[in-house]
């Protein structure tokens, strides 16, 4: 039987499921995503709460921010036919004394080995997490998820281990700048690269020459942490020049002002931050009408990386966020 007719039975057996139905506080409800086309694969925890409600994998402000790690917006994310999502425990667990519980323990070794014989075209798997990092890596995993997720060139080029991103984590992240200076770009080029890839029918997906790849990558970052070394075009996308910045340390950096949110836009949203979805429909509307801003932008990422600098203390929901998924869009049309 095909994987691709097998997969749905097997997805329809775990939803069915009732071994640990005892064992949670909002009974069973499996959150997950999966298809015998999947090129990337992502391996967090367990739903929370809020997941749990939706039914959506991560539906929060951790997806959110591995979305923004990934380089990819939501709609790619939650392409099924691209992307697998397959925790270690399917259902909420429930909260003890420092949160979330772990994961339930009878998932993976029940229904793991058997998704992943149905995803053949899987490249890529992103280990989010201690869990995911001690099931798969075994006595590869170093002695803690920080020396793991820094030893990430050792895993290449199959897995990419990373701490979950959920904003409990944040002082993890502010201790441990390499994380935003050395894995993420290198974690933007392999999702870029995974999901690119092509395979022609009859044909070798391992050979170089079936494999489609992505234009550089495109990559946030604020202003005032180090910048990119040589090779990358930079630009600063704010209106406003970045309060304390000295010039001179920016002289290698493209100012392009008029690609930011127009001051009406940004006055509004400042006093009001709750609007994201609204700012964000109304700064796409501003881009749409005002292309020779982005243009620049968007011809330099066609032959190198290109890094987009802010200022804002917000790493998720700011304006060089909504550009870069924007310019991504333009390109793939």
């Amino acid at each position: 039987m095909s994987n691709s007719r097998s997969l749905p039975r097997l997805l329809t057996e775990i939803r069915a499921c009732r071994v640990c139905a005892g064992s949670l506080p909002l009974g069973p409800r499996p959150v997950l995503q999966a298809s015998a086309s999947a090129r990337l694969l992502i391996v967090g925890q367990a739903p929370g709460a809020k997941v749990h409600a939706s039914g959506v994998p991560w539906d929060d402000a951790s997806g959110e921010r591995l979305r923004d790690w990934m380089g990819i917006d939501a709609q790619t994310f939650y392409d099924a036919a691209r992307i697998a999502i397959v925790p270690m425990g399917f259902c909420y667990p429930g909260r003890g004394s420092g949160g979330d519980n772990p994961p339930r323990p009878e998932c993976a070794p029940l229904w793991h080995e058997r998704l992943l014989a149905l995803m053949p075209d899987v490249r890529l798997t992103l280990l989010v997490g201690q869990y995911a990092q001690r099931y798969f890596l075994g006595n590869r995993r170093k002695a803690s998820l920080t020396e793991t997720v820094e030893a990430w060139r050792e895993y290449a080029p199959a897995c990419v281990p990373l701490p979950h991103p959920s904003p409990r984590n944040t002082p993890w992240l502010q201790r441990h700048p390499w994380f935003a200076h050395d894995v993420l770009p290198a974690l933007r080029e392999r999702v870029a690269e995974a999901l690119s890839i092509t395979q022609q029918a009859g044909a070798d997906p391992h050979k170089k020459e079936n494999q489609k790849m992505t234009h550089p990558a495109i990559t946030v970052q604020r202003v005032y942490e180090p910048l990119p070394e040589d090779g990358q075009a930079c630009f600063l996308v704010d209106r406003l020049w970045p309060r304390g910045m000295r010039k001179e340390k920016l002289a290698h950096v493209s100012w392009v002002k008029d690609v930011a949110p127009s001051t009406e836009l940004r006055q509004w949203f400042h006093k009001d931050p709750a609007q994201w979805d609204e700012f964000e429909r109304r700064y796409i509307a501003e881009l749409d009408a005002n292309r020779a801003a982005w243009e620049p932008i968007a011809e330099a990422s066609k032959t190198r990386p290109v890094v987009l600098l802010y200022s804002s203390h917000e790493t998720v929901r700011n304006n060089a966020t909504v550009l870069r998924d924007y310019l991504m869009k333009k390109r793939r049309k």
